[in-house]
């Protein structure tokens, strides 16, 4: 027999799962549609909601975009909470997870391509970067932030389709963005 705890917690499931599929419909879409293409109603359709279903998950296109920089945020500080308890760099695992989605397109890191879309970027995104550059830093200056900098320019000349850098250049910029990184790491 299902008690009412059951029910909640798979109607809770069904709701993550759902926003998530619509999430990662938005990501798509940018990728492939670029900002143009990124409606709601094109969010829908890729997700496979109805318009309603997609706005009873997020109120509306800056509640959407709240949500994919969450979701990117919460990603990013993931992969950062492992590298650190394993003693790697801060900023080193940042650009190593940036590496890894740039090799898969990029597709996590198209929130920023909308980031002029809403006033700021939300808390945790902003909290999050803040605090890349600051553990990142150990005192060095502003060599730490440069080195954030670039690497992010390189995920968003990928996400714009820049002609530069060249794919086959863009994996030596990532290694020694990486060996930077983890010579700051070390400082």
């Amino acid at each position: 027999m299902t008690g009412v705890l059951d029910v909640t917690a798979q109607r809770c499931d069904t709701t993550d799962v759902v926003r998530d599929r619509i999430l990662g419909a938005a990501e798509e879409l940018i990728c492939t549609r670029g900002i143009a293409g990124f409606t709601l109603d094109g969010v829908a359709q890729v997700a496979g909601v109805s318009k309603g279903g997609l706005l009873y998950h997020f109120r509306s296109k800056d509640s959407l975009i709240s949500g994919m920089q969450r979701r990117m945020a919460s990603r990013m500080a993931e992969a950062l909470r492992e590298a650190k308890a394993g003693s790697e760099p801060v900023l080193q695992a940042f650009v190593r997870h940036l590496r890894r989605d740039y090799e898969r397109g990029g597709r996590s890191f198209t929130p920023l391509l909308l980031a002029r879309e809403r006033a700021e970027p939300c808390e945790e995104l902003r909290s999050l970067l803040a605090c890349i550059a600051r553990e990142g830093g150990h005192g060095d200056g502003n060599g730490s932030t440069l080195l954030l900098l670039a690497a992010l320019g390189l995920m968003l000349s990928s996400l714009t389709r820049l002609p530069f850098p060249l794919p086959e250049h863009a994996s030596d910029l990532l290694d020694e963005l990486e060996a930077a990184a983890g010579r700051f790491g070390t400082a």
